[in-house]
């Protein structure tokens, strides 16, 4: 068999062989000059810069609490605003008896030392959130918050040296408030303010959560609530009978939750070499790319005068660089990056046009843009921007649908930080594109 297949290769490369050049260009020597089929490459060097966020959208599933400083991308403080909702229409049994009101703040993950310590402190809110506010990351606190009203304030850690099991331990932090507080709350039950749940925000507008003491943890609180306890008598089987009884006062969807990020020193850490730029998240430093769209329509057009109508291929490869494979508790690289137009930084979603996502390639250490229908619409539009700045997003997937496509995206709330490549590198950051048409 193997000599037969040998023999039958060797007849097709002879017959294949007698072909005369005047015969395979024959389609060519019929077709004019003009119809011609247009196919090019070209490169273009892509420039790049820093850019400082100023806030994103609040998340609204986990929020950051506490602080932690990177010495390359600085420090990511979390704060957090809360109200709570209440057991609308409950009424106390008579003769009850408050016993203790307490917070509880649980979270299952963190960035930092899991032994740093954190002096997380928590004050009354005398301000009101709107339900149907859009609040970003930037709210400005003393506009709902005085300070006035501390209700607790505490030095603690991820994981207490005293616990024996870590793997089952769930991470939280408890405030127990005074015997005034449990008091006051149990006394606003009794005059109305669990009538309604705006009657009960106006009643108790919120807590306000801070950290003034440490800068080596950031937890991502997942879960807030307050549980109240009291006690009241009542005969069971014909006995007088003391039973103890609680109410939960959740921090749900119900109502508002705001998260505060911020980046106090951002402006003063030290700029980068121009080799590089940086992305970061929450809300930290994107990479701002300058796409030169008016010179790479012009460059077709003089080479092709206009015949050219599809971009086929356009890779913009942006390569990682500076990874840090000792520490252990290096910021993790975001697993997927969006190109987003700048003037639309706090409103992208999947379907977006303009939206170009790419994944971390983790073994050659690079995220792949595929550009080619962004560039083509450019091609074909009347009126194409000399210059389209586009900002490199931390993104994660909120979403996907029944064919396991990317269905929704969100810009990335966890602490993510990659340094990417510039024009200026060793291995500069450029934008290949190949092209086609008549």
């Amino acid at each position: 068999m193997k000599y037969l297949l040998f023999a039958v290769a060797l007849v097709s490369l002879v017959i294949l062989s007698s072909c005369t050049d005047s015969s395979s260009n024959l389609g060519i020597s019929i077709r004019p000059t003009g119809d011609m089929i247009a196919v090019g490459t070209d490169t273009f060097l892509i420039s790049s810069a820093n850019y400082a966020v100023p806030s994103m959208i609040s998340p609204s599933d986990t929020f950051l609490l506490g602080n932690y400083y990177d010495p390359k991308y600085g420090t990511t403080k979390g704060e957090i605003l809360a109200q709570f909702t209440c057991p609308v229409g409950f009424h106390f049994p008579v003769g009850a008896t408050p016993d203790s009101l307490s917070l509880y703040i649980l979270f299952n993950n963190w960035v930092g030392y899991s032994h740093s310590p954190l002096r997380i402190s928590a004050y009354e809110m005398d301000g009101t959130l709107n339900y149907n506010t859009a609040y970003y990351t930037d709210v400005n606190v003393p506009t709902y918050c005085s300070k006035n009203t501390l209700l607790g304030s505490r030095i603690t850690v991820a994981i207490p040296d005293t616990v024996a099991d870590t793997v089952t331990y769930q991470p939280h932090l408890t405030y127990k408030f005074s015997q005034t507080q449990v008091q006051q709350l149990y006394n606003a039950g009794n005059n109305g303010a669990f009538a309604s749940q705006s009657a009960f925000t106006n009643y108790f507008k919120g807590i306000y959560l801070t950290s003034d003491y440490g800068n080596g943890a950031l937890w991502y609180v997942n879960r807030l609530y307050m549980e109240f306890y009291f006690h009241y008598h009542a005969f069971v089987n014909n006995k007088d009978t003391t039973l103890t009884s609680a109410l939960i006062f959740p921090a749900s969807k119900d109502v508002r939750q705001i998260n505060r990020i911020v980046h106090p020193d951002i402006n003063q850490m030290p700029a980068p070499p121009d080799s590089v730029t940086y992305v970061s998240s929450p809300a930290g430093i994107y990479t701002q790319l300058n796409i030169p769209v008016g010179r790479i329509i012009q460059r077709i057009k003089d080479r092709w005068s206009g015949k050219v109508n599809s971009i086929n291929h356009a890779e913009l490869r942006m390569e990682v660089t500076e990874r840090d494979t000792v520490n252990n508790y290096v910021l993790p690289i975001p697993t997927y990056l969006a190109l987003v137009p700048k003037q639309n930084i706090n409103s992208f979603r999947v379907g977006d046009t303009t939206l170009i996502t790419a994944s971390y390639n983790s073994y050659y250490h690079y995220y792949s843009f595929n550009l080619s229908g962004y560039l083509t619409r450019q091609l074909r539009s009347s009126n194409p921007p000399a210059i389209d700045q586009l900002l490199v997003v931390p993104v994660s997937i909120s979403s996907r649908n029944a064919y396991g496509y990317i269905a929704g995206l969100v810009p990335q709330v966890h602490l993510n930080a990659v340094t990417l490549r510039t024009s200026k590198s060793v291995h500069p950051l450029r934008l290949e594109i190949v092209y086609n048409g008549f």
